[in-house]
């Protein structure tokens, strides 16, 4: 066991990256079970990118599940030379933009109860929340192709290069969308606050 993780080290390999690998092996064969390894692995990401895109939760899970039913269609596509998740992510980006296309618009997040945690300061809670609130209601208003940039810019915590990658744009676009989406969330968020005094 000692020489395995030494050589996996030596050689550069983590072993998380090893294990995904061979599940993706197996998966292109047609193991589901490997398939549901995946899916487990990943499903938490998607979900959270999806609802932060898309505003709703609702939509979010019809997201994941069309995200993973066309990865499952399409494993056989995966280049394997590439790392998993921007090819994941990128396909969940696409699957929001068809979704927001077919409501036409993006609906308003939803006070989130269940966010406020137990004890504290209530207020400070709150206060946390109706920030959090306020930017994605600011999120909600950005154009698709901003919306995506920033979202997996400054929120997924993606590089500018992997986000460029991800939406199939130049580094510079990409520095322009998320530059312009800031200014734009700014005066969103204050005109929220003064449409609350």
């Amino acid at each position: 066991m000692e020489l395995r993780a030494t050589s996996l080290w030596m050689s550069g390999i983590e072993p998380e990256a090893e294990e995904l690998t061979i599940l993706l092996q197996r998966a292109i064969t047609g193991d589901i079970s490997a398939f549901e390894q995946i899916v487990l692995r990943h499903e938490r990401r998607v979900l959270t990118l999806a609802w932060r895109l898309l505003g709703s939760m609702e939509d979010a899970q019809d997201a994941a599940q069309e995200v993973f039913l066309r990865a499952f269609r399409f494993l056989h596509r995966f280049d394997s030379r590439r790392r998993f998740e921007p090819w994941l992510i990128r396909m969940t980006v696409n699957v929001c933009r068809d979704i927001g296309r077919k409501k036409q618009q993006y609906p308003t997040v939803a006070f989130d109860f269940e966010r406020l945690r137990a004890g504290g300061d209530p207020h400070s809670e709150l206060s946390s929340e109706e920030q959090r609130q306020s930017l994605y209601a600011a999120l909600a208003e950005l154009p698709e192709k901003e919306k995506s940039a920033v979202v997996l810019r400054d929120i997924e915590g993606f590089s500018t290069a992997e986000v460029a990658e991800i939406l199939g744009s130049s580094e510079a676009t990409v520095r322009s969308q998320i530059s312009t989406a800031r200014i734009k969330i700014r005066k969103a968020i204050q005109r929220l606050k003064r449409g609350r005094k």
